[in-house]
């Protein structure tokens, strides 16, 4: 009887052993350090128009009014993969090149750039995402959207107006993503398998893993200047 008895309770031990029992925050844990890459894609499709002012300075006639300029919106593309092999893409869009201006008789010193520049990357490239800024506020505009993805330089992916029809944001050349920003942000964060709640956090893993790519396509630089709408 005693052997039994022993018996038992050696068992019950095995079973009730969770020394080697991996918590929930260790299955988060093994889960974040293999995420899923994502791929954002700048494309050179162009789907829309934007009433655009220039950066840093927008009244280029100093007459006191901002000037409104027309610019091509591209179609932002963010790629991964389901748990199935299932290619998933969301769909965005922003301008990919903006009205610059820093007025050389009064400059913004800040800005090296002197006189007019049709800002924004034109050249087709590959990029493997180093930097996320996660309190950028955008400067030119009020936006409630906060973070930069920083493509190179002071190029970035950040906010710009909640629709087509909010004109007059500017940059000098970042991809201001038109909508709601943490939707953007959000879909990279859900894209990417990620298992905490905040976007801002899985997008800075995704950059700690090399896992969040940015192709950028070819497109034409276009002359702006010659797209003046009105003034304001």
């Amino acid at each position: 009887m005693k052997d039994i008895v022993n018996y038992w309770e050696e068992e019950w031990l095995k079973i009730t052993d969770f020394t080697n029992v991996t918590s929930k925050d260790d299955l988060m844990l093994e889960q974040n350090t293999n995420l899923k890459e994502v791929i954002i894609v700048v494309t050179n499709r162009i789907v829309d128009k934007y009433e655009a002012r220039s950066y840093p300075n927008d009244d280029f006639n100093n007459n006191g009014k901002i000037e409104l300029y027309e610019v091509d919106v591209f179609e932002i593309l963010i790629r991964s993969t389901d748990y199935t092999g299932t290619f998933i893409t969301k769909k965005y869009k922003a301008p990919r090149f903006m009205p610059y201006w820093n007025d050389p008789q009064n400059p913004i010193e800040k800005y090296k750039s002197l006189g007019w520049i049709n800002a924004g990357l034109s050249k087709a490239r590959n990029i493997i995402v180093s930097r996320f800024i996660a309190n950028y506020e955008v400067s030119n505009r009020y936006s409630p959207g906060r973070g930069a993805i920083v493509l190179e330089g002071a190029f970035y992916i950040h906010a710009g107006p909640s629709s087509i029809d909010e004109y007059g944001f500017g940059s000098a050349g970042c991809i201001e993503i038109i909508g709601d920003f943490d939707d953007f942000k959000s879909d990279i964060h859900v894209l990417s398998g990620f298992s905490g709640k905040s976007s801002d956090d899985a997008i800075s893993e995704l950059i700690r893993q090399r896992k969040l790519k940015v192709i950028i396509e070819e497109a034409k630089t276009p002359d702006i200047k010659t797209k003046f709408t009105r003034e304001i």
